[in-house]
């Protein structure tokens, strides 16, 4: 598709086709989409993440859906999940995120959810893509009706967690200077904690902080004596964790904790989990080892989310910190996982340290690379002859992913081995082969 990606629209705001002119036909686009898919309702609850560009997209994106005869409520700095629940909560038509995620100030863009909370699948944003028409013209600038979704959010996630979940622990939270701001350090507090903020809107939104940056949690974890830290990105729908002596945990060892403990509670639905291709081949076999089925889908929470529903899981998520939680949301939503995995060490007594040692990951490299040009792998005939070499060499010992991202102009390499200094000298090999090739 030419505007969708793995998770929705993402661009550099006026040095591509994202402004606000394409805001503007996004809006009568997604307008004419749910007029023919006979939508019953005309509220459109839109909210963006603190990016300037933001409030720009918002004013064109209302524009361009009333020229329809909808209605675009505005929800204001929200994260991700808590739009995806007002969307569905509030009885919206559709839901509406202006933002670009983990990527830097610059990029701007949308995730569309339908009136379920629900991601839209390939077939409908190829629907959508075909509405575009640039050719429409902008009547005078308006700003839609502020619309409060924040404390109901709040609410639905408190009420099924103990009051105490978090009484007695110290908590460091990077903000990433994005949109948890507001919600985060309130329900965290409300549950009990001591919570340390940073970031938390005196800088530019994952500006060297964040999920993508968490070498900032991990030393003020240290220096302010606290139980554990988290990161999330600037929407808010993931989450990264580091423990009590600034380590930082893999995302893959979260999942699996989280899998495990559920499965001994009996809230692990069909006894399965859903991760990605991407996951570290050492969850599944620490998952296997208790009775639990690992099932890959491809990369992405909404790749994540289809095969859930198709599998009967109510449990899945990516080691990039996207978790979801489908009895909770169903959305990614980086604050429920925060409090999911602080539910284990409530209900085990252990800390997440301890924990985590239960989830045995196979030493892995990886790396990503800019490319101009995303050249079809299969295009390349030296880089298929090595890849195929390095992965008869491992064997069933070790694993290689090559893949480019769905967001950035990158081609990302992942190799693991069971044991640490293959899988380094594979990982060598293929970057020089990539290097030359692309």
């Amino acid at each position: 598709m030419k505007y969708f990606g793995t998770d929705g629209i993402r661009a550099t705001f006026r040095n591509s086709f994202l402004d606000e002119g394409f805001a503007f036909s996004l809006g009568q686009a997604l307008a004419s989409f749910m007029i023919k898919n006979h939508a019953k309702k005309k509220r459109v609850l839109i909210g963006r993440d603190t990016r300037p560009s933001g409030e720009i997209l918002l004013n064109a994106l209302h524009e361009g859906l009333k020229t329809k005869g909808f209605i675009g409520l505005s929800a204001g700095i929200v994260p991700t999940p808590a739009l995806a629940f007002g969307t569905m909560d509030k009885k919206m038509a559709m839901g509406i995120m202006i933002t670009a995620s983990h990527n830097p100030v610059q990029d701007n863009g949308f995730k569309i959810f339908s009136s379920l909370g629900t991601k839209l699948n390939d077939s409908e944003e190829e629907e959508i893509e075909s509405l575009i028409n640039f050719k429409g013209k902008r009547t005078n600038s308006s700003i839609p009706e502020s619309f409060c979704i924040i404390d109901s959010y709040l609410e639905h996630l408190a009420k099924n967690f103990p009051a105490n979940l978090l009484a007695g622990k110290k908590i460091v939270v990077d903000l990433s200077n994005g949109a948890t701001q507001e919600t985060t350090p309130k329900l965290l507090k409300k549950l009990g904690a001591e919570v340390i903020v940073y970031n938390n809107g005196d800088g530019q939104i994952n500006e060297n902080v964040g999920s993508e940056n968490p070498s900032m949690m991990s030393s003020k974890v240290i220096e302010r004596k606290a139980d554990f830290g988290i990161a999330h990105d600037g929407d808010g729908d993931r989450v990264i964790f580091c423990n009590s002596i600034g380590e930082v945990i893999p995302g893959d060892k979260i999942l699996g904790l989280l899998a495990v403990h559920e499965q001994r509670y009996n809230r692990l639905q069909n006894n399965g989990f859903v991760a990605t291709i991407h996951s570290n081949s050492g969850l599944d076999m620490s998952l296997k080892k208790r009775g639990i089925k690992l099932h890959r889908a491809d990369v992405g929470d909404r790749r994540v989310a289809e095969m859930m529903r198709s599998e009967g899981c109510n449990l899945g998520g990516e080691s990039s910190g996207h978790l979801i939680a489908s009895d909770y949301l169903p959305t990614g939503d980086g604050l429920l996982t925060a409090l999911l995995v602080a539910r284990i060490t409530y209900e085990s007594g252990k800390s997440i340290d301890s924990l985590c040692q239960e989830i045995i990951l196979w030493p892995s490299v990886e790396g990503s690379f800019k490319v101009i040009e995303k050249i079809p792998i299969q295009e390349c005939d030296s880089l298929i002859s090595n890849l195929s070499e390095a992965k008869a060499r491992l064997g069933n010992k070790g694993r290689i992913l090559l893949r480019y991202s769905g967001t950035e102009p990158k081609i990302r390499l992942l190799v693991e081995a069971v044991d640490q200094t293959r899988a380094k000298d594979e990982f060598t090999c293929l970057v020089k082969i990539i290097e030359k090739s692309l």
